[in-house]
């Protein structure tokens, strides 16, 4: 079992810290004519944060031409305004905050897939219940307006209770539900990793229904994607790679997480088993990795752009297709499964 976690840590890990300046890799000599990108990331996305670590501390950006600027946020939100306002060319967002800039008509394109992650409804231990079905007549909390609020109204309807009629969703913010679960106050409660692998490694919740669907998009500036193309088709290979290293160094790559606020009090048996959701992270050919949004990822996008205008959480209902590229990553997929990458020849910058 593993430590109990304080109610303002939870609060600091689901929310993040907004860094007051660009974590940027180590002090070396860089040619000048590197291209720069500004890249907004978090660090409490299991397996996308490997990739922002592997980048920071390694040669491979520089391999490609690229120099990465790396700006810690706060989450999806903080990330969304980076890009909005220029700071950022490049950002990590989930897949329900890539809809949102969607639904914004924000001047963005959702080009690659970064991480895929689990969302969960769990059941505290107090309660003894141990399947959906035993929902009928409870209340479920979690915080509303993020895909795991989606998959768990799928997981109800699913099981054949009615939101709103045979169960009742009840909108808490993290820091509360950290309390109610650690206090055992309440029945069921939905979230995402690396927080449903916590709560059950903990010992103070059950799951008892989980979606490995969710996503971790890319999400770039109309401007680069437009302007500096072969840049961008650069990054994605560079990120293929550094996911295809972090696949084959996990335990080096995780303490690089780990090192890092918010996340230096996530046990590290809980961020191995929320990153062992995504099948990339147990690689075992560069054809495991790969960059370019599924046909089936696309789907549950729009899925989720539906879901959010109808539940008012989005101003409008937004046409995704006008709002994703696939043909930049699908060229850098290409580019890396040809490419022989060989992870032992990775330069580690300290």
């Amino acid at each position: 079992m593993t430590s109990m976690i304080t109610r303002r840590r939870f609060g600091q890990l689901a929310a993040g810290f907004a860094a007051t300046a660009p974590f940027a890799a180590p002090a070396i000599l860089r040619a000048q004519e590197l291209d720069v990108v500004r890249m907004g990331w978090f660090n409490t996305t299991t397996v996308s944060a490997q990739i922002a670590h592997v980048l920071i501390r390694t040669d491979i950006a520089e391999k490609h031409g690229i120099k990465m600027e790396m700006l810690q946020l706060a989450a999806s939100p903080a990330i969304t305004e980076g890009l909005v306002s220029g700071a950022c060319d490049i950002g990590t967002l989930s897949d329900f905050a890539a809809v949102t800039t969607m639904a914004i008509g924000a001047p963005v394109t959702t080009v690659s897939s970064q991480a895929r992650f689990r969302s969960g409804v769990l059941a505290t231990t107090k309660s003894g219940i141990t399947s959906v079905e035993e929902l009928r007549g409870k209340q479920v909390y979690g915080t509303f307006g993020i895909t795991a609020f989606q998959n768990a109204q799928d997981a109800m309807i699913k099981a054949g209770l009615t939101p709103g009629k045979d169960m009742t969703f009840v909108n808490v913010g993290p820091a509360e539900l950290a309390d109610a679960v650690g206090s055992q106050q309440i029945d069921a409660f939905f979230t995402y990793d690396p927080f449903v692998a916590f709560f059950e490694n903990s010992g103070m919740a059950k799951v008892i229904s989980q979606d490995l669907s969710p996503v971790i998009a890319l999400t770039a500036r109309n401007e680069f994607v437009e302007g500096r193309p072969d840049v961008l088709k650069r990054y994605l290979v560079a990120s293929n790679e550094a996911l295809f290293f972090a696949s084959q160094n996990q335990e080096l790559v995780n303490g690089w997480f780990r090192s890092l606020e918010p996340a230096k009090n996530i046990p590290l048996e809980v961020l191995q088993e929320a990153s062992s959701y995504d099948p990339a992270w147990g690689a075992k050919t560069l054809t495991d990795v790969r960059a370019e949004l599924s046909a089936e990822q696309i789907a549950k996008i729009g899925v989720l752009g539906v879901w959010g205008a109808e539940n008012k959480l989005l101003p409008r209902e937004p046409v995704v297709a006008d709002f994703i590229n696939t043909e930049i990553a699908a060229a850098a997929d290409a580019e890396f499964w040809a490419s022989g990458f060989d992870a032992a020849s990775v330069k580690v910058l300290g």
